[in-house]
């Protein structure tokens, strides 16, 4: 089945399909394109792919501290392999500062590949 844009209403625009550029519409309206062709998104994945493995290291902390909340609330102790495995990963909230580092990376890349401030 065709896909059929509507028309448009009195005064306004119909676009079908568009790939890149700019549209405006109206007596003072404006359109700026800060699109710059085929963008090099080689750093955004590397971006994104620090991203991802930092969010599974921190989901693999927060089943560690889930699983220790419930040793405290069964046993009032927790195992002492769990508690070696979350002091080696916390130290010093490491964890939690490179997946904000790999966020801001990947935010960074986003940003340039749409033409913002990055």
């Amino acid at each position: 089945m065709a896909h059929q844009n509507p028309e448009p209403q009195p005064g306004g625009i119909s676009i079908g399909t568009m790939h890149g550029g700019a549209v405006a519409q109206g007596s003072h309206a404006q359109a700026v394109n800060v699109s710059q062709g085929a963008a090099d998104t080689s750093e955004l994945r590397d971006a994104v792919t620090a991203l991802r493995e930092e969010l599974r290291r921190l989901g693999e902390l927060e089943a560690q501290l889930t699983a220790a909340e419930a040793d405290i609330a069964q046993t009032g102790q927790i195992e002492p392999s769990r508690l070696a495995w979350l002091r080696d990963r916390i130290a010093v909230g490491a964890t939690a500062a490179t997946g904000l580092a790999a966020a801001g990376q990947a935010a960074e890349q986003l940003a340039r590949l749409i033409g913002g401030q990055g």
